[in-house]
């Protein structure tokens, strides 16, 4: 929204520039014998209506609204993305190598978002289990993108899926396509949290659909998941009750037992393969006062 007392715009949101030849900068028109300098009073004006610079953080939050980045990231940026979490906040051995992932993923993730669009048929699938941050970079990504003007959007995996069962509803006013249109066509897409639906044959038929449609138009896709390339994980290992029962413990799926090898060996041309190997965030620090998501 404008501001109400702006010297440049008086409150409307919009100013006035000179329209000029194409090798002379655009002036902002305050008095008209000031227009051009040198130029008579008499002269024509030709000038035309431009957004006022007092409503450049309103037109932020609408980018970011238009993109449906939800309110929970739009703070996420690479600036802000903490790569030293580790050492020095726990005595684990591994704690260098953690730190290591994640300075090795923001460095891919941002020297993509640099260079887009060369090399531009091919995305980013972020891979690591829960914390890491790979909807973070994710984001920042998308949001650097934005900045230059390209265009963007943001879909959750499970509410996709419900927007478009929503719509085999009758009495419901989007069609599929409606819902189905912008994923397809938006030049960036970012898909968080791949996979975390039950995959059913319909929901692995549907994004199977949106990435081979995606894949053929050769636009550009990021995606998240929790989900790892665990094809030879080792077999689960038992628990024992008080009753002395022996139970087995509940083994974590591959990506490819989620999504179906069809579905998986197209990410593997789409996407350039990024694992974070890194503990918890969300679990670990963040109730000591770091902020990341």
């Amino acid at each position: 929204m404008a501001k109400p007392d702006c010297p440049l715009c008086s409150g409307t949101g919009w100013r006035l520039v000179e329209r000029v030849d194409a090798n002379e900068p655009a002036e902002r028109v305050v008095e008209r014998k000031n227009a051009r300098p040198g130029a008579s009073v008499a002269d024509p004006k030709l000038t035309w209506a431009v957004p006022c610079d007092c409503t450049g953080s309103n037109r932020a939050a609408q980018a970011l609204t238009r993109a449906r980045i939800p309110r929970r990231y739009e703070h996420c940026d690479f600036e802000n993305f903490d790569t030293g979490l580790w050492e020095g906040q726990t005595s684990s051995p591994q704690a260098s190598a953690w730190d290591r992932s994640l300075a090795q993923a923001k460095v891919v993730v941002e020297a993509f978002a640099k260079n887009y669009p060369a090399a531009s048929e091919t995305g980013l699938l972020l891979m690591g289990t829960c914390g890491v941050g790979k909807t973070h970079l994710a984001v920042a990504a998308l949001k650097q993108l934005m900045q230059r003007g390209h265009v963007a959007r943001f879909y959750d995996y499970r509410e996709l899926l419900k927007e478009i069962q929503a719509c085999y509803d009758p009495n419901h006013s989007v069609s599929e396509m409606g819902v189905l249109e912008p994923v397809f066509e938006t030049e960036v897409l970012l898909l968080d949290d791949l996979g975390a639906s039950k995959p059913s044959p319909w929901a692995l038929e549907t994004i199977g659909h949106i990435l081979n449609k995606r894949y053929n138009e050769k636009r550009v896709t990021l995606l998240t998941t929790n989900y790892l390339d665990t094809a030879d994980a080792p077999a689960p290992s038992l628990l024992r009750m008080p009753t002395g029962q022996a139970v087995a413990q509940a083994r974590e799926e591959s990506l490819t037992e989620r999504l179906g090898q069809r579905v998986r060996s197209r990410l593997y041309e789409m996407c350039r393969t990024v694992e974070i190997a890194s503990p918890d965030y969300r679990r670990e620090i963040r109730q000591v006062g770091r902020v990341r998501s």
